[in-house]
């Protein structure tokens, strides 16, 4: 490839600003300066030149003559100054900083920002308007893929042929647009852009390509062969956009022409890859998203939000940078799955609509995601135009099996997604050769993370659920999908009672937890429509409800079938139903719980099943928190048919039990045993959870009977083990407990930052955690860090907490965090003013109780 273009004149250069920022470093035309984390660097003067130079074009080509001119202007230098130089800034700003473009010339890949803190966006080389071909002189600017351009250049640097390959509207000609622009001066004969969406033949492909470039035809001679002769001596970029339809006949001409022509290369945009070996393949996916907690900077230069501001901004109606509309703006990027032109059409009625209600009406986004009335619809600039061409293309059965997938609002694995969707006229087997053929056509997307899992993006989904009404078949999918969820349940809760083989905290959870939005789904579909499944469902589920800490949530779905009970249902369906009832109520209503679990030992009685019978006397006697008759009556009828042999999880919940009655009816060293034995169990099964809920017990017996030491070192040494990003009841209870070792050691300032850290991972738990029976040990830790006030409000919401859920006893730790609290706030010269504060603890929700506890850490 020859390059052609000349050197930018300085009058015709764009103004320098003040800076440019890019990674970490600051770059001061003006000021000859470089810094970076506002530290000077040395640079030779020709080195900054050249990088002034790459910088103020970012993201286009540089040629070699033209840095040659603006760096060494009047002088006769040789070429390989300017690679001397490129390396020295490699070395110094890292390898990927500045792109080769072979035979050309150099890129600035890094992303950069101007002094208005606005991204300097890659765009076309307009400065090449004499140059053969017929992209536009001028391009549409590309907003957030700085990092995709460049992947994409680097492709066409080293390969003849590359698909671009993504979804509908996912900004695939935008990309091949930017590209080919960036890159129109490395071509001799030009870059030639053709779009094949009119075209309906293959056979029409090679003709309109040839009368594009005005070559004419031969009669008698076949197009794609004579096509590849006309070519041979040409050196050109050849981009084919909207291949979908023709994918095959494109396949078999760009083989044609890699094979036949040294010079061309060959660009295709497509959703589906073409056939060909010799092809590199660029799938593009959603524009980049900020991630959870990001600030407002850090999420204006996130691709998404970018690009809505961008054309809010061009519409009229530029984006507030406060955090509250940020946020807003976010919350639409992210509902419409980051598809670029889904927020271009959005960013169209944001004028007339603004932030709040725009997002309000996203859930009828097919129609109110079109262009304005005056404008003709195309799949160009209307969401449901594009979805209909993708959906056009799709053989009969793969839109039998889209339309169905529709029900799904979460993402699922290939195997599970048949189990729901099949039928006598759609095997499993079909089924999921289907799914692959629909992910090949980047109708899904892929979270390889762990095993694959698939999603339709949501706006896919909601347009997949219109056709799916249209179809007539709505009813039967989702009752399928419903009893397809059961099944994959009653796997998830006989995998739950498993030893763990993967040895690692959580793992039982992180298999199944992104099964959560479709569990919900298939409940609202069979408590309205199928409540038989709706109970089967709810009861396989339970450990999976408490597993993410929605107790809250299981509860009232546990509390609306109730009453629809049938005669009919099998006993392990109401046994399990009963149970799960038991661990929804558990740490909120003890009553309830103890009469469900009741009902369901009584079922897997009748059933025989001593493994549930167990579990379910097991949860009856926990549930009372201290030693008491019935609770021995039930732990005793639990431990008369344990069997030895059941994995960790099973037996964890009738030793804990059993430790815990031991434990608060005055035999701390007995309870002390069970639980060191029951930690060797939980090792030698792998069940690394049962290691960490039985050491953070073993945490507070030690403390209770005097081993401060014991306690604090135990504690401490299971911190690290606790796996991360994720936040549990029993994470919590070890948290609290090393607290209350380390404040009977007098150590104030470790336990302040142990609050600290456990705020920063668990500031979000519900009440459903236990909290409120450690907030006198909280209040504690405020009072000896010298704030009363806060230490009495939490002593006023303890007692209000333990009066509401009618625990008149608490364990020894509890009762003694409540003694010494009460001591220290006792020497509170203003005892009017400590019961105004206790008074108001006792109004304050549990919420606000914890939130309040939290902040001891400081």
């Amino acid at each position: 490839m020859n390059s052609t273009a000349g050197a930018l004149p300085p009058e015709e250069r764009t103004a320098m600003p003040a800076m440019y920022r890019f990674g970490d470093f600051e770059l001061q035309p003006d000021q000859r300066l470089l810094l970076r984390d506002g530290q000077a660097l040395t640079l030779t003067a020709r080195a900054f030149g050249v990088l002034v130079a790459l910088v103020e074009r970012a993201g286009q080509l540089v040629s070699k003559d033209e840095l040659m001119q603006q760096v060494w202007a009047g002088l006769v230098v040789e070429e390989n100054n300017i690679a001397v130089h490129v390396a020295q800034l490699r070395k110094l700003l890292g390898a990927p900083a500045i792109s080769t473009i072979a035979g050309c010339g150099y890129r600035f890949a890094l992303e950069v920002s101007r002094g208005d803190a606005q991204p300097a966006e890659p765009a076309g080389d307009n400065a090449s308007d004499d140059l053969p071909g017929n992209l536009p002189a001028r391009t549409p600017s590309l907003i957030g893929r700085a990092h995709e351009l460049a992947e994409l250049g680097a492709l066409l640097d080293a390969h003849p042929l590359v698909t671009v390959c993504g979804g509908p509207g996912v900004g695939k000609t935008q990309l091949a647009m930017a590209a080919a622009a960036q890159r129109r001066a490395c071509y001799r004969d030009g870059t030639w852009w053709i779009d094949l969406a009119p075209l309906t033949d293959g056979a029409q492909i090679a003709p309109t390509i040839a009368g594009t470039m005005g070559l004419k035809p031969v009669a008698g001679e076949d197009t794609r062969a004579a096509l590849a002769r006309r070519l041979k001596p040409r050196a050109l970029l050849l981009v084919l956009d909207n291949a979908d339809h023709l994918a095959p006949e494109v396949a078999r001409l760009a083989a044609a022409l890699v094979q036949a022509t040294p010079q061309v290369s060959v660009l295709v945009t497509s959703q589906v890859p073409l056939r060909d070996p010799a092809q590199r393949l660029l799938r593009l996916g959603p524009l980049g998203l900020p991630a959870a907690g990001a600030s407002v900077d850090e999420a204006a230069r996130c691709g998404a939000v970018q690009l809505l501001a961008e054309r809010a901004a061009g519409a009229g109606s530029p984006l507030p940078r406060d955090a509250r509309s940020i946020d807003a703006a976010i919350d639409i990027c992210r509902r419409l799955d980051g598809n670029a032109l889904a927020i271009e059409l959005a960013a169209a009625r944001l004028p007339a609509l603004g932030l709040a209600a725009l997002a309000e009406r996203l859930q009828q986004r097919l129609g109110l995601l079109a262009p304005l009335p005056q404008v003709p619809a195309s799949r160009q600039n209307a969401l449901a135009a594009a979805l209909d061409w993708s959906h056009g293309l799709l053989s009969p059965t793969e839109q039998q099996v889209f339309r169905r997938l529709g029900v799904f609002p979460g993402a699922f694995e290939l195997d599970r997604a048949a189990l729901c969707l099949a039928d006598d006229g759609l095997p499993a087997p079909r089924v999921i050769e289907t799914l692959l053929d629909l992910a090949d056509r980047s109708l899904l997307s892929v979270d390889r993370a762990s095993a694959p899992r698939y999603r339709l993006p949501e706006s896919i989904r909601l347009y997949a659920l219109d056709r799916l009404q249209a179809s007539g078949e709505a009813a039967v999918v989702r009752a399928g999908f419903a009893r397809g969820m059961r099944a994959v349940f009653d796997e998830a809760y006989e995998d739950h009672w498993r030893s763990n083989p993967h040895g690692t905290p959580g793992a039982w959870r992180e298999r199944w937890a992104p099964e959560l939005d479709d569990l919900r789904a298939a409940l609202d579909e069979a408590t309205a429509n199928d409540p038989d499944t709706a109970v089967a469902l709810y009861g396989s589920s339970s450990p999976l409800w408490g597993a993410q800490l929605l107790q809250a949530e299981a509860r009232e779905r546990g509390e609306a079938l109730v009453g629809r009970l049938s005669d009919g249902l099998p006993k392990r369906v109401l046994a399990r139903f009963w149970e799960a009832v038991a661990r929804a109520h558990s740490t909120e209503y003890p009553l309830r719980c103890r009469a469900a679990a009741e009902l369901a030992a009584q079922r897997y009685a009748e059933l025989e099943d001593t493994r549930g019978e167990y579990l379910a006397w097991a949860e009856f006697a926990l549930n009372w928190r201290i030693d008491h008759p019935e609770a021995r009556r039930a732990l005793a009828r639990a431990k008369a048919i344990e069997d030895p042999r059941w994995p960790a999880p099973v037996l964890t919940h009738g030793r804990t039990t059993e430790a815990v009655l031991d434990f608060t009816g005055g035999d701390a060293e007995r309870a002390r045993e069970t639980l060191l034995s029951l930690v060797g169990l939980c090792e030698r099964d792998g069940y690394l959870e049962g290691t960490l809920r039985t050491g953070a017990n073993l945490v507070d017996i030690d403390r209770h009977t005097g081993r401060t030491a014991d306690a604090i070192r135990r504690g401490e040494a299971l911190l690290p083990r606790l796996p991360p990003g994720r936040a549990s009841a029993n994470e919590f209870t070890l948290f609290a407990n090393l607290v209350g070792a380390l404040l009977d050691h007098g150590d104030v300032a470790r336990a302040r930052a142990v609050v600290a850290d456990c705020a920063r991972r668990l500031r979000r738990l519900p009440e459903d955690t236990c909290m409120w029976s450690m907030l006198d040990l909280f209040g504690r830790l405020h009072a000896l860090s010298g704030r009363p006030d806060a230490a009495a409000r939490l002593a006023g919401a303890s007692v209000r907490n333990y009066r509401e859920r009618g625990r008149l006893v608490r364990q020894p730790n509890e009762e003694n965090d409540r003694l010494r609290l009460a001591e220290l706030l006792a020497r509170h010269p203003d005892a009017a003013e400590l019961a105004a504060w206790q008074a108001e603890g006792e109004l304050l929700a549990i919420g606000e109780a914890c939130e309040l506890a939290f902040e001891a850490g400081g």
